[in-house]
């Protein structure tokens, strides 16, 4: 039972699967897949950062530790952050942004000054105006306002405003997913993040691979000025690291059985390793560090429990049954397969099914290497003369992709492609997939 020795340190600032993990932070270097080179991404959006009219953009797959290296690179307090999906058609970044700033204010100017003042931030017409609340990285602003006599109402643009307490306040711009802003909308936006960095505001994105190129797309003009970091998925050894990290924090040692477990279902996400090894505490009652060293020995028993409580939490539950379900059947019923434990099933069972599978895999081809797609589906039917060809599941994939983005347009699940083969874009979903009841039931009765 853990003492209550460090207050301050709990399961739950140790182990933060939703926020900057203080206390189980890995940072992590890569080696670039041409070169060869060790590559810090942190220092390289350090680096980006620093140069004038430049946009840092960094790339990796979802829940990858993007957003976790910026806030450790940039810090909490200087980030201004914005989703693409908070602009919807008719919402200005800048407005965004400006909410985003905290308390609003009405902002009233002396007649003596509003010339001046005018040149500075673009004032026109007269109506009250909504701005950030001036923090105290902001003084000069608000000291500014102090000294005006004569009231008059301005109108403000949100852009030169936003622009200038930026500056003034040394704050990030971080704006994450660019592909989620409508589409109508991503070319004015493109043109006011070139803007913005020209005038000097600090600017960086974060984009999954398969939309990197969706800036540059929206506007050509940003070509040159956009610098590209590259994350990948952690690697088990890396996510080892953050279980380690922050069990010693709690006065715990893991068995090495748990640990590989735990980064083996995380799938290459930091973010999913935190959210099992909360709950690993949890199930152990560890609630603050332990005086003395205490070792957590579990069990599969024990293991799997912890896994499925982590499901538990794990909000993938819809689009998996719309996938289970495949798109309406039109005409004919869908043909059936014998398959293990369920009986039978259709296309869109099997390709699951075989996805759930051990190893966990992000990406599996159709039938190269030791562990793809086909043999898994042969461990599946058990009649080997009744079973889908390749173009009955390849077709399946599509379809599952087609509702995916449909259903769930601003998180990817899984993508199909012939020359790429299947990858799985979500680690989230694929956990979920492998610990759900119906195929978890699949995989025990192979003994896995």
């Amino acid at each position: 039972m853990a003492t209550n020795t460090e207050p301050q340190i709990t399961r739950f600032t140790v182990f933060v699967p939703g926020d900057f993990p203080r206390h189980s932070y890995v940072r992590r270097v890569f080696r670039h897949r041409r070169t060869n080179e060790l590559t810090d991404p942190e220092e390289q959006i350090v680096e980006a950062l620093k140069q004038p009219g430049i946009i840092a953009q960094v790339v990796g797959p979802s829940k990858s530790g993007k957003t976790r290296a910026v806030q450790k690179c940039v810090g909490d307090h200087r980030l201004v952050t914005v989703a693409g999906s908070q602009l919807e058609p008719g919402v200005s970044i800048w407005s965004v942004v400006l909410r985003m700033l905290r308390e609003p204010l009405t902002m009233e100017l002396a007649s003596s000054q509003e010339k001046k003042l005018g040149g500075e931030l673009n004032i026109g017409g007269s109506f009250d105006i909504t701005v950030a609340s001036i923090d105290a990285e902001a003084t000069a602003i608000a000291e500014r306002i102090k000294k005006l006599e004569s009231k008059v109402g301005v109108e403000v643009d949100p852009f030169q405003t936003a622009v200038a307490v930026l500056k003034e306040s040394n704050k990030v711009l971080f704006l994450d997913d660019f592909h989620t802003i409508p589409d109508e909308a991503q070319s004015a936006v493109a043109a006011q993040l070139k803007a913005a960095a020209q005038f000097g505001v600090k600017i960086c994105l974060a984009e999954v691979p398969h939309h990197s190129d969706s800036t540059i797309s929206a506007l050509p003009d940003l070509t040159g000025r956009v610098q590209k970091i590259e994350f990948q998925y952690w690697s088990r050894e890396d996510l080892e690291q953050i279980a380690q990290l922050g069990f010693e924090k709690l006065g715990v040692v893991l068995s090495p059985a748990a640990l590989d477990a735990f980064a083996l279902e995380s799938s290459g996400s930091p973010q999913l390793m935190q959210l099992i090894c909360l709950n690993a505490a949890a199930f152990a009652k560890i609630e603050q560090p332990a005086q003395p060293m205490v070792n957590l020995q579990f069990g599969l028993p024990e293991i799997r429990t912890i896994l499925l409580r982590a499901h538990g939490t794990v909000d993938r539950d819809r689009i998996f049954s719309i996938l289970d379900q495949g798109p309406d059947e039109r005409g004919n019923p869908r043909n059936r397969y014998p398959m293990i434990v369920l009986g039978e099933g259709d296309n869109y069972e099997i390709a699951l099914a075989a996805i759930a599978l051990s190893p966990p895999a992000a990406t599996l081809s159709w039938n190269n290497g030791n562990d793809n797609i086909l043999r898994r589906i042969d461990r599946i039917c058990t009649d080997p003369l009744k079973k889908p060809a390749k173009g009955q599941v390849t077709r399946a994939l599509e379809q599952m992709q087609t509702l995916a983005e449909k259903h769930m347009p601003r998180q990817p699940i899984l993508e199909w492609s012939s020359a790429t083969g299947l990858q799985i874009l979500d680690p989230y979903f694929l956990f979920h997939l492998r610990w759900c009841e119906k195929y978890e039931k699949v995989r025990a009765a192979l003994g896995e």
